[in-house]
């Protein structure tokens, strides 16, 4: 495996509630980033690597996250003849909880993003949840859409995308929870979400 993709990248947990547009900017910083957590480009650099046509609407609306990041102090941006340097690292020293995953697992989400629905962003952010909890945690699509500013079903798919894809020796696995109520029916909780080893 290319060494890069073992490289572990830092997610702070207040950037897990930003839009979509934001945190996917901040998210594609953070795999750019060096060893002192910055990265420096152009607005081109940028457009290429979200994806997106580097045309003049599509620079400002970079710019204009850009700034309102920096606004919010998650960023640090310098702008020096066209070239940004945006710095994570006060965001990443001043949150309460970091989540570390592995690069390559990062570009395994983007891979199977099916066509874009659901995005690779929404589904990263419900990965770097589902990553932290424990096995005995119980959580439904509403708690965790509430989480992340997104719909249940949004959430249903990108869990759907995360349980096909095998990520190193592990795969991630879901049980639903239920409940016996007094009448003798049972009542669905919610879902607990695993870790599951995988062995050649």
């Amino acid at each position: 495996m290319n060494e890069s993709l073992n490289q572990e990248l830092e997610f702070a947990e207040e950037w897990l509630s930003l839009s979509k547009y934001h945190f996917k900017i901040i998210a594609v910083a953070t795999v750019l980033a060096d060893d002192k957590k910055a990265y420096r480009g152009t607005l081109r650099d940028l457009c290429s690597c979200l994806g997106i046509g580097n045309s003049s609407p599509n620079r400002n609306k970079i710019k204009g996250v850009l700034k309102d990041l920096e606004a919010n102090e998650y960023i640090k941006l310098i702008e020096d003849k066209g070239v940004y340097t945006i710095s994570l690292s006060a965001s990443i020293q001043k949150s309460k909880k970091i989540t570390k995953i592995k690069k390559a697992w990062y570009e395994l989400i983007k891979e199977n993003s099916n066509n874009g629905v659901p995005s690779w962003e929404n589904t990263l952010r419900v990965f770097l949840i589902l990553i932290d909890m424990t096995t005995i945690q119980i959580t439904t699509y509403n708690e965790i859409g509430k989480r992340l500013g997104l719909s249940n079903s949004t959430i249903k798919n990108c869990i759907k995308v995360l349980k096909k894809i095998r990520f190193d020796d592990f795969t991630i696995e879901s049980r639903v929870i239920k409940e016996k109520l007094d009448n003798g029916e049972y009542r669905t909780i919610g879902q607990k979400y695993m870790q599951v080893l995988n062995f050649e």
